[in-house]
């Protein structure tokens, strides 16, 4: 076999050499695409890898694919033996599971792209040093939606259409290869190429030479739109004074310091950094946070803002598209507000429940929170506004958070946190990292040279900005050197403004250099660049009110999770015409979490239930004006339906036993910058749950909570929804899944522990208000390392009240015939899905690698997909492991490394409940 792959290689060689047009040999810069007749069989790989790093197309592209479902695609192969990236853009999928679609591989780097909501169509911005080129893949027949995303993401740069048939769009060129459009580059070439398979037999190419037009420089050279982020930058630096550089590397506080007037020119948030009029950058705007974009005080009248589901509500549809709309959602009124920056993307895992911030990120899985966050980074900077990624890293718990650290071991780091980040990144490409507070192993978050420097930046090769939490700089030069670009709000948070007068004096020195200096600037420029800062920047303009309630309420939908029904009570049937509705304040809204995320300025108005304490930082207590009381009462005119507010545990008993049905809502509050006390539910809610279960057999509990709270009358209640901390549209969602007007299919994110005995720390001194034990200032980490939630309760042999994954439906779905292939680190399952129930519903398909016996972490989440199905019908769902999540992190050589062995995958609807399993062999295989 390698004689025979050596002589095709040689012969390939010589007839691509004698086949390339002589215009590959011109010398003026030009955007190349190889265009394959047909996808290429896995055999045809090892030549192909050959033959086409000689050529070096920029783009190799495959208009017409057929995808069986559960096959390796033997051009992802090709892909990843050529380093490129590897994009398929699906047009349909049959029942059976085969796709439709293009194939595109790209060498030049994938700088930004289009999400799940693009269905049948892709966009991929790619640039290198010095050229960006926007292309376009329209895979469907269906191209209404082509003009739409072409203005929202083009922003003046040279494009290209692929699309085979008669699809076009106004402006492009045919060129002269087939189902080639494009429109802003020079007079295209077109040659036939002699590409050979496996068995030397031609494979029909063509390249597409398209030369970068050479247009007028206008006065400022960086302003030319068809220029890279990367050329515009270097265009700009070279103009900057030193003073210039300096303004751009510390932000004020956009609310102004201690009470006093806004700086100038600053919109009203959390950040703001002047621009430079002279030379055409604009300002830094930046707005908090990760549910919606914030208007503390009401600071800017009229402004306004859709308060979006908490995090884990997100995390728990297991749905992308969900986080991508949400962050798409968040990002056009945050730019529709005059921000350019949204400090979202908040990744860090949930390793406790009582963890105060829980409510901002998603769940305690890698690959879920990785997936679901990047989705949002992406949804949030596909409308021009720069996303953050935060807080980086290990930033697990707000006890002390400013003096704390984080013990724990390099490999553990990297297979848990880290790992989401990592994920995070390469889905999501987020234009900023926020460095945390914490210490990690002793040394602060924003002071850390390996996290930032080491793997932030070099390893991960990360090329957008690192910004401080707001409070969370203690040095200048030492933060400079190990890898932060931006101090935060220094003259109000910090010690001293560190990115002024100290990093000043430490240029002018020598400690820092003028290298590192133009390299913390060009990073925020290029960031701007890339984000459409400068060519489309915000304006004041009134956000679509309906379109976030629409995208509130189906995250609410689909991320509420019902955890038990036992002789399903619910959905509630039509027979019943006595409800009440019990405790929580759902007579008037659903509560949100405290501190820099609150959005408490709505369309509706603000906060529902004011006066409940704390009302002050990290308070005010909010709930939301969104009623559960109301919404019900909505959905079912026909029921007699009453409230009462819970307080008097024996008058609630007593109406509950005058009801058909009776609904407890109980909610618990969770803030930044403390950590809950406990697992419990405060206020006396456990009892008042026992007495009115004991008053009606037929109880419902709705939790409006941060996280897993103990359960103690657990086998009185049939019926639990977990509807997190729903937002603005809280009621509206609560009342549709309660009445059966929509189908649950929200899934745990997050390990339901029985109390705290079952969590690494059972025990942690001076969490909440007012503690009776003073803190300790070290968390170790170590004890769990990278077992996480389930991975902890697998490990220890722990049966919590719910695993990770789980949640029920209204309908019931059966699974058959798991296959699994395998090929290097790709690693595709394939199963056939039925819904057997009556009722139309979706089910979420979770692949599960078990390691083999010895391993320190025992099971790990490989891979998922949410299935839509109607009563009946049956589906064959593709489900593609995430290389990483196979494989263990060396950290010696630096590289993610699986092992050869017998593993065992596991398909089922949660962590501890095999449904189907496969046995795989896998080999030593290090991850590209």
């Amino acid at each position: 076999m390698k004689t025979i792959t050596k002589q095709l290689s040689l012969s390939a060689a010589i007839a691509l050499a004698l086949s390339v047009p002589a215009f590959a040999a011109d010398t003026a810069p030009s955007f190349n695409v190889l265009a394959l007749d047909k996808a290429p069989s896995a055999a045809d790989v090892p030549s192909l890898v050959i033959q086409l790093g000689e050529v070096q197309a920029d783009v190799v592209a495959v208009l017409d694919v057929e995808r069986p479902v559960g096959a390796i695609d033997p051009l992802q192969t090709l892909a990843d033996q050529l380093g490129y990236d590897y994009r398929f853009v699906q047009a349909n999928v049959d029942a059976q599971g085969t796709a439709q679609g293009q194939v595109l591989l790209s060498r030049i780097p994938v700088q930004a792209e289009s999400g799940p909501d693009q269905v049948g169509r892709g966009y991929l911005r790619l640039a290198d040093e010095r050229h960006v080129v926007a292309l376009y893949a329209q895979a469907s027949a269906d191209a209404t939606a082509l003009p739409a995303l072409l203005q929202s993401s083009r922003l003046g740069a040279p494009a290209v259409l692929l699309a085979p048939g008669s699809v076009a769009a106004d402006g492009f060129v045919a060129s002269g290869v087939s189902g080639v459009a494009s429109n802003g580059f020079g007079e295209g070439r077109a040659s036939d190429l002699k590409l050979r398979d496996a068995s030397g037999k031609a494979l029909k190419a063509q390249l597409l030479a398209l030369p970068y037009a050479q247009g007028a420089t206008p006065s400022q050279p960086w302003m030319d739109t068809t220029l890279g982020a990367d050329e515009r930058t270097r265009l700009l630096l070279g103009e900057m004074t030193q003073d210039e550089k300096f303004q751009m590397l510390r932000s004020y506080f956009g609310l102004g310091k201690d009470g006093g007037p806004l700086p100038e020119g600053a919109v009203g948030s959390a950040g703001f950094v002047p621009g430079v009029a002279r030379l055409g950058i604009p300002a830094q705007q930046s707005a908090d946070a990760g549910v919606g974009v914030t208007n503390p005080g009401g600071i800017r009248k009229g402004d306004f803002a859709t308060a979006m589901p908490s995090g884990p509500s997100t995390a728990s549809s297991w749905n992308p598209l969900i986080a991508y709309v949400g962050g798409a959602t968040m990002g056009r009124e945050a730019w529709q507000q005059r921000f350019n920056i949204l400090l979202g993307g908040s990744v860090n895992l949930q390793r406790d429940p009582r963890n105060g911030r829980n409510f901002e990120y998603a769940g305690e899985d890698p690959l879920l929170g990785g997936v679901i966050v990047g989705e949002s980074i992406r949804g949030i900077q596909s409308q021009h506004v720069i996303s953050t990624m935060k807080h980086y890293a290990l930033n697990d718990m707000e006890t002390r958070r400013n003096f704390h650290s984080v013990q724990i071991g390099d490999q553990a780091m990297h297979e848990s946190d880290l790992l989401a980040f990592e994920i995070a990144i390469e889905l999501g490409k987020p234009g900023s990292a926020m460095c945390s507070y914490n210490k990690i192993n002793g040394i602060y978050g924003c002071e850390h040279p390996y996290l930032m420097n080491q793997v932030l930046k070099q390893e991960w090769k990360f090329p957008g900005f690192v910004m401080s939490d707001w409070g969370g700089v203690h040095s200048g030069s030492k933060a400079a050197l190990a890898g932060l670009d931006q101090q935060s709000a220094g003259e109000v948070f910090d010690a001293t403004t560190f990115f002024d007068q100290p990093l000043r004096l430490a240029v002018a020195g020598g400690t820092v250099p003028q290298a590192r200096l133009d390299d913390m600037v060009s990073r925020i420029l290029r960031t701007m660049f890339l984000h459409g800062n400068f060519d489309n920047p915000p304006q004041h303009q009134p956000i679509d009110v309906e379109a976030g309630y629409a995208a509130a309420q189906r995250t609410v939908e689909e991320g509420s999770v019902l955890l038990r029904n036992e002789g399903n009570l619910l959905p509630l049937a039509d027979s019943v015409k006595r409800i009440v509705i019990i405790g929580g304040h759902a007579d008037k809204g659903v509560i949100g979490g405290g501190g820099s995320s609150m959005v408490g300025v709505t369309a509706k108005g603000t906060n529902a239930v004011p006066g409940v304490m704390p009302t002050t930082w990290p308070g005010p207590v909010i709930f939301h004006p969104s009623s559960p009381l109301e919404a019900l009462r909505a959905e079912r005119p026909d029921a007699q339906i009453t409230y009462v507010d819970g307080r008097n545990p024996a008058a609630a008993a007593r109406a509950a036993a005058q009801a058909d049905v009776a609904l407890v809502f109980a909610t618990q509050w969770s803030a930044e910058s403390v950590d809950l006390p406990d697992m419990q539910l405060p206020d006396q809610q456990d009892a008042l749950i026992s007495a009115v279960a004991k008053a009606n057999p037929k109880t419902v509990v709705v939790l409006e909570t941060n996280g897993p709270v103990r359960t103690p009358w657990l086998a009185q209640v049939p019926a639990l929804l977990q509807a997190w901390y729903p937002g603005i549209r809280g009621g509206e969602g609560i009342a549709a899944l309660l009445t059966g007007k929509v189908n649950p299919s929200g899934r745990l994110p997050v390990t339901w522990v029985v109390d705290e005995s079952q969590l690494p720390r059972p025990h942690v001194p001076g969490l909440g208000f007012n503690p009776k034990q003073p803190a300790v200032d070290i968390f170790d980490f170590d004890i769990e390392g990278a077992n996480v939630g389930y991975k902890w309760a697998a490990a220890k042999g722990l049966v919590p009240t719910f695993a990770f994954g789980h949640g029920l439906s209204y309908s019931s779905f059966a699974y058959e015939n798991l296959q699994v292939s395998v090929e290097g680190q790709r690693v595709v399952a394939s199963v056939d899905v039925r819904n057997t129930g009556a009722r139309a519903g979706a089910d979420v398909a979770q692949l599960y690698l078990k390691l083999p016996q010895g391993h320190t972490t025992p099971i790990r989440l490989v891979g998922f997909d949410k299935v839509n199905l109607q009563p009946g019908e049956q589906r064959r769902i593709r489900i593609e492991a995430e290389p990483k999540t196979l494989a263990d992190f060396d950290p010696t050589a630096r590289e993610w490394k699986i092992a050869a062995g017998t593993y065992q995958l596991q398909l089922g609807r949660n962590a501890a409940e095999p449904l189907q399993v496969v046995d795989v062999q896998l080999q030593d295989t290090v991850i590209r």
